[in-house]
């Protein structure tokens, strides 16, 4: 745990190497990298952290902004004192926020990896968001499960976690995103979090991101549109884009073993 100006941040730090800075999602653990810590903690320095507002880490009660997690991200990054050649990969949130911080802290980021995640929301579904948030709120752990497993996942998955007692377990504690049995979110804690959206518009800057980039998404994922992602390739000069067909937006649960290695084989292309 990391304390700076009265927010705590949970964090962990595996292996040694050039680090990979895992940022999450909305409300999403760090746990939901576990895949992602387990195979490359033998290969390069892996940190992965709560962001403000979910898991252990701090959750104040006011809405937070972009520049907050960048910061954040920072201030760690700086306790651990990295300071350079970084391999920055965010989820979703995560990948907002990475954009934000490769555009202002660009000499610190080596490579940029953006999972499931957009230049910008609009409003429409913003509005449609918060009104999901506050029917959330109202359901039972179970019924809450229920509702994100085929939100996020196939039906190929759901069926195998029927099937898989411990796969289902290990996934509802602490891996899936947005809902889990141990620190529950409030609704304060998703709202606050996604303020941080709002104002969000990465379109006009994304020519000025430099550094060797790679954009993944699932081509069935309605968290994040595909469409985003192919904007983001467009835009940002020196990327690649990997669609991964039928999977959704929790593609990195549902299939780790595809995107760790096309993480790895992209790392592999720029580190040193």
């Amino acid at each position: 745990m990391f304390k700076k100006d009265n927010i705590e941040i949970n964090f962990i730090k595996k292996g040694v190497g050039e680090p990979l800075v895992l940022i999450q999602g909305t409300n999403t653990k760090l746990e939901a990298w576990q895949y992602q810590i387990e195979f490359f903690k033998e290969k390069m320095m892996v940190i992965a952290f709560d962001n403000r507002g979910a898991g252990k880490s701090s959750r104040p009660d006011y809405p937070y902004t972009m520049d907050m997690y960048v910061e954040d991200t920072k201030t760690l990054l700086d306790h651990l004192n990295i300071q350079k050649g970084i391999h920055l990969c965010g989820f979703s949130l995560g990948g907002m926020i990475a954009q934000e911080f490769v555009l202002k802290y660009p000499n610190k980021v080596k490579t940029l990896i953006l999972l499931a995640t957009g230049t910008h929301i609009e409003p429409i579904k913003i509005n449609q968001t918060f009104e999901f948030y506050n029917k959330f709120d109202n359901m039972n752990f179970e019924e809450k499960l229920q509702v994100i497993i085929p939100l996020i996942y196939t039906n190929a998955f759901k069926r195998k976690l029927k099937k898989d007692e411990e796969l289902y377990q290990y996934l509802k504690k602490d891996m899936n995103p947005i809902v889990h049995s141990d620190g529950i979110p409030q609704f304060k804690d998703y709202i606050n979090q996604y303020k941080a959206i709002v104002n969000f518009d990465t379109r006009d800057s994304l020519d000025k991101i430099k550094q060797p980039t790679l954009i993944a998404i699932g081509s069935k994922d309605v968290n994040s549109s595909p469409e985003e992602s192919k904007v983001l390739h467009e835009n940002i000069p020196n990327s690649k884009l990997k669609i991964f067909e039928n999977l959704k937006h929790g593609f990195a649960i549902e299939e780790p073993e595809k995107v760790n290695n096309l993480i790895w084989d992209f790392i592999k292309e720029h580190r040193g």
